[in-house]
């Protein structure tokens, strides 16, 4: 059974706990976190890229990893961006 990557743009609740996000996204269940990243989109304001591998073969584990990440306390929003088979 393949794997399928999932990125997500997460803007995280305290731009000054980017850190404390990124360790709160790598506790959730539905997907296997892979990596994450602190992206500049100006004026000293960052968002997070995220990666998560999930199986292939179950259709609504996006939507699943998607509520999962938004319901975290730390993330004020979690938008998938991209998604491919691995």
């Amino acid at each position: 059974m393949g794997k399928t990557l999932v990125i997500y743009k997460i803007n995280a609740a305290d731009m000054e706990k980017l850190d404390e996000t990124i360790e709160a996204i790598k506790t959730v269940k539905k997907g296997e976190f892979r990596d994450a990243k602190r992206i500049p989109i100006g004026f000293g304001v960052e968002v997070i890229k995220a990666a998560f591998t999930v199986p292939e073969k179950n259709d609504t584990i996006v939507e699943e990893l998607t509520s999962e990440l938004n319901s975290l306390e730390e993330v004020e929003e979690a938008e998938m961006q991209e998604m491919t088979l691995v």
